[in-house]
């Protein structure tokens, strides 16, 4: 068990992501090629990502960038400092890392990091990339869920309403973990969805970062979302409905439209339009316009939302958790 000590004032800042984690996705999907069922084979250029998994199936936490967006997280792969890539890679092998490549990764040579960014890059292109829409999809509905419980019945309901391998006591939270540890959170905590991941992980990160616990919200299967799980997009249009869903907790216009994945503009003209049917209201936060969904909005979003996947059960998949 992973415990996590949070402070009251940090346990008041304590949200949900704004999106699945692309380099998270691609661990999931790597465990999953790496499990003995799997019977799809590995492009070649993704192969040397596999000698990052130590031998209790772990990766080192320079892998999990907490960026939503995959070009921010490839520069912020990119630009990790070689001292934490070194401490990283010594902590998950012991001090012996068992690929060469990856000695040269310790001791910070570009070519070695080289192959780094490039098999990640690949393996996301490869292995994510093709079910993104879905897996965003499904993401964005977990996480307008959570947030709907999160403003109206406060953070306790909300951490209960996540998987069992997930538990809230007081200022504790409890995440499943073959060790037993304490772990401080003084920087923040953040949950995040994850629909390839089969298992709870916790990112501790570097200095001056907040905990993440990922937990599991996996793609239902196709025919669960063929019908309702595209109502609502047939109502009000694709970008329109991406819209309404980012908006399940207030945002600025340029984060509507960043969730939406379309330009300000266009997320302004459908701001506009669904404040007009009632399905948004606009406040104003000293400078800055946020948009929430209404009840009306919320009650469309519930009746239009494929049920959520129910999680694997604890005993059934593993957990796991960053250094």
């Amino acid at each position: 068990m992973i415990r996590l000590h949070v402070s009251p004032a940090v346990f008041q800042t304590t949200r949900f992501s704004d999106g699945p984690l692309p380099l998270v996705e691609l661990v999931g999907a790597l465990m999953r090629l790496r499990s003995p069922a799997a019977r799809r084979h590995p492009p070649e250029a993704v192969r040397p990502l596999f000698d990052l998994f130590s031998d209790k199936g772990e990766v080192p936490d320079f892998l999990l960038s907490r960026r939503t967006e995959i070009g921010a997280a490839l520069e912020e792969l990119a630009t990790t400092p070689v001292s934490r890539l070194r401490c990283e890679l010594m902590s998950a092998f012991q001090g012996r890392p068992r690929a060469a490549w990856l000695h040269g990764l310790a001791s910070g040579e570009r070519s070695a990091r080289a192959v780094l960014t490039r098999c990640v890059e690949a393996g996301y292109r490869a292995l994510v990339e093709p079910n993104w829409t879905d897996i965003a999809a499904t993401a964005h509905t977990d996480l307008a869920h959570r947030g709907r419980i999160l403003l109206r019945e406060g953070l306790a309901k909300a951490i209960a309403s996540l998987p069992s391998t997930i538990g809230h006591h007081g200022q504790t939270v409890d995440v499943d973990n073959p060790v037993d540890r304490g772990v401080p959170v003084e920087h923040g905590l953040i949950f995040a969805p994850s629909c390839l991941l089969p298992g709870t992980l916790v990112i501790t990160g570097g200095r001056g970062e907040p905990v993440t616990v990922v937990y599991p919200a996996p793609l239902a299967p196709v025919r669960g979302r063929v019908g309702r799980s595209d109502s609502l997009s047939a109502l009000l249009g694709t970008r329109r409905a991406a819209v309404l869903r980012a908006a399940a907790v207030p945002r600025g216009t340029t984060e509507l439209a960043a969730q939406a994945g379309i330009s300000l503009s266009s997320a302004s003209e459908h701001a506009s339009a669904l404040r007009n049917a009632g399905l948004i209201m606009t406040t104003r936060a000293g400078r800055k316009v946020l948009h929430t969904a209404t009840e009306l909005a919320d009650s469309l979003l519930t009746a239009c939302a494929p049920p959520l996947p129910v999680a694997v059960a604890a005993s059934s998949r593993p957990a796991w958790g960053g250094r």
